[in-house]
């Protein structure tokens, strides 16, 4: 989902499964007007899912639309390298909030810039992949993807 100012919105899903994908997403702004623009949306799926066209000079336009928490947290999770993963709990002391592990879940779960805001780098305390809202079996991939690029 894009706005004028920039990426607000990235789910996953599975061949068949795009109303409900869609319904997910768009439930996060009830107020919002959709339109479904594929030729806008190409260049921001190249530039997000094409490593040869990541730019440090040119950085992604995100708007991150949610709670003060909610914004808190997902800036916390764009600090964690490629590569590297985190717990909540790490997580939850970035933000200076070290007992709201449980509370830091629910915002990563409800982050609504998948992959490009890398909440799939969040693990258990135990250092386990715990929930994923687009399924642990493609967190599992894109932390192996990103294993293999560093």
């Amino acid at each position: 989902m894009i706005t004028d100012r920039g990426l607000a919105g990235l789910a996953f899903n599975d061949a068949g499964n795009e109303k409900a994908s869609f319904e997910d997403m768009s439930g996060r702004w009830p107020n919002a007007h959709y339109v479904e623009d594929s030729a806008a949306t190409a260049g921001y799926a190249a530039r997000i899912f094409n490593s040869d066209q990541w730019q440090q000079d040119e950085p992604l336009r995100v708007v991150l639309i949610g709670s003060d928490f909610q914004i808190r947290v997902w800036q916390a999770l764009l600090k964690i390298p490629m590569g590297k993963a985190v717990t909540y709990s790490q997580v939850a002391s970035d933000i200076g909030q070290p007992t709201a592990s449980r509370a830091v879940g629910a915002a990563i779960g409800r982050n609504p810039i998948s992959f490009v805001v890398p909440c799939h780098r969040a693990l258990g305390k135990s250092g386990a992949l715990t929930g994923y809202h687009w399924g642990l079996t493609r967190k599992r991939a894109m932390l192996g993807w990103e294993a293999g690029k560093v």
